[in-house]
């Protein structure tokens, strides 16, 4: 097995090692709290950097780093070293970030990477940059793109005011992501706006049309109190975001909505499935997703999960499905469901939604059919875990039932909504659903006369047979009482 392994990992290197090395570059001039400095965020794409192989199950790689911040000609800082990856058992990416203190001005950033492990992978950024921080206006920093960020007081390098703050260098967005995060501080708007002031951090996302024209995709913002300095973290929706080139534009408004200052940061976004048609859904599209590793037996397992809560059409086309078994259509079908979900990670839609089932399917098996295509596993599947239940299976006029209730109800906007179900075969933990008081499902006034049907005979509240709801009294027949009190 270790040979058979460090094959696979070899295969990795020489594989890895064809690709152009590949790196992202960000920068930003903030303060701290009248010095300006520079901060530089590296990022590394694992997969086009040389990996060593260090043992049978563990690789490591790195890259060599030159930053150079120039005026003209001249170098007035730099700092080379050695950005190595830690001991790992697959490719992930080199991250860091690095800080220089500056005077306002006029620079180039250029920032070099080279291969540790191969000499011919290279990189190579530049880009103008001015420092300048104006004390006698409000200020809004470069505006950084994030991927993450979490409450932190180390002293990581990349924590800030109590965040860690994970940069994107590459300001870009796969079809996984579903937030923009940005961060930037804002300077001196105390000072400009005077105390006991406010001001709004508006922040827009507009798509790149071509030749200038842009679309308004979305808009936000945050009311502020005027301070010496403040912190600007955000989170936005990108979800529905379809593929293309956008801009993120971050502005400063005074309470008049005078414009006071704006930052503009380009990405890329890439969502190739939010509005895929079938027709796209090819053969070598299917070949590349999560369905192609699905075995039969898993895929007609996967289908009667999804089927548990279709309705319609759905239903039948699944029904046909089954009945031919046909491994492409059902690949077709379960990955076009979870793309519905999830068109930016069907798989993780799938892999959520499964585990589920698998958990419904041992509560509730009944050794006729899947816990989830059980009545109990559809309405679990439905509505989640009721907030209460009753289990009764010593009731020698009833066959064994059980009452759920739910205290909010929000698919139908209900309240105290209680279900019943009973197991009139006593085959098993195979129980039907009875009676509920959720609008949409089987609701049956006579539930109680059908629960005791068996042994209770004639013994109903009433004169009239016919339009009698209830059983009459016994201290064997508690479920009206159950029913009532949850």
């Amino acid at each position: 097995m270790k040979t058979t392994l460090l094959s696979f990992l070899l295969s990795l290197s020489c594989t890895f090692s064809a690709l152009a090395l590949d790196a992202g570059v960000s920068w930003a001039v903030f303060a701290t709290p009248n010095d300006p400095y520079l901060e530089v965020n590296l990022e590394i794409a694992g997969t086009s950097l040389r990996w060593f192989v260090t043992d049978s199950t563990h690789m490591q790689a790195g890259a060599e780093v030159l930053i150079l911040i120039k005026q003209g000609e001249t170098v007035v800082n730099y700092e080379k070293y050695a950005l190595n990856s830690p001991v790992v058992d697959r490719p992930e990416n080199l991250l860091d970030v690095k800080r220089f203190k500056l005077n306002p001005g006029a620079y180039t950033l250029e920032v070099s990477f080279t291969d540790v492990n191969n000499v011919e992978s290279t990189d190579l950024y530049q880009a103008p940059i001015t420092v300048e921080v104006p004390q006698d206006k409000a200020y809004l920093t470069d505006v950084q793109l994030l991927r993450s960020f979490r409450s932190d007081d180390s002293d990581s390098p990349f924590t800030k005011n109590g965040f860690y703050l994970e940069p994107l260098p590459f300001n870009y967005y796969d079809r996984g992501a579903t937030r923009l995060i940005f961060y930037a501080e804002v300077y001196n708007s105390l000072t400009a706006l005077g105390a006991d002031n406010t001001y709004l951090v508006r922040y827009i996302i507009e798509k790149e049309l071509g030749n200038g024209a842009t679309k308004l995709i979305s808009m936000g913002n945050q009311r502020k109190k005027t301070s010496p300095i403040d912190a600007v973290l955000v989170q936005m929706d990108i979800n529905k975001l379809e593929s293309g080139n956008y801009n993120l534009k971050v502005e400063l408004r005074n309470n008049a909505n005078e414009l006071l200052a704006e930052r503009k940061v380009i990405f890329q976004r890439s969502n190739p499935f939010l509005n895929l048609a079938e027709t796209a859904l090819t053969d070598e599209v299917l070949q590349k997703q999560f369905v192609e590793q699905l075995t039969p037996d898993t895929l007609v397992y996967t289908l009667r999960a999804i089927a548990a809560l279709q309705k319609g059409d759905n239903t039948e086309i699944i029904k046909n499905i089954l009945q031919t078994k046909d491994p492409k259509s059902m690949r077709f079908f379960v990955f076009k469901h979870f793309m519905s979900v999830d068109p930016n990670n069907p798989e993780l839609a799938y892999n959520n939604y499964m585990n589920t089932i698998r958990q419904i399917d041992v509560r509730f098996h009944s050794g006729f059919r899947y816990g989830f295509e059980t009545d109990r596993g559809i309405a679990f599947l439905r509505y989640g875990r009721p907030d209460d239940f009753v289990h009764v299976e010593d009731e020698p006029s009833a066959p064994p039932y059980e009452i759920w209730v739910y205290y909010n109800f929000p698919s139908t906007n209900q309240n105290n909504v209680k279900f019943l179900f009973y197991n009139p075969s006593l085959a098993g933990e195979d129980f039907i659903l009875l009676h509920s008081t959720a609008r949409g499902e089987i609701n049956n006034p006579k539930w109680e006369r059908t629960l005791y049907s068996r042994n209770a005979g004639e013994e109903y509240q009433g004169d009239n047979y016919h339009d009698a709801t209830e059983m009459q009294g016994n201290v064997n027949r508690n479920a009206r009482r159950y029913f009532n009190d949850l």
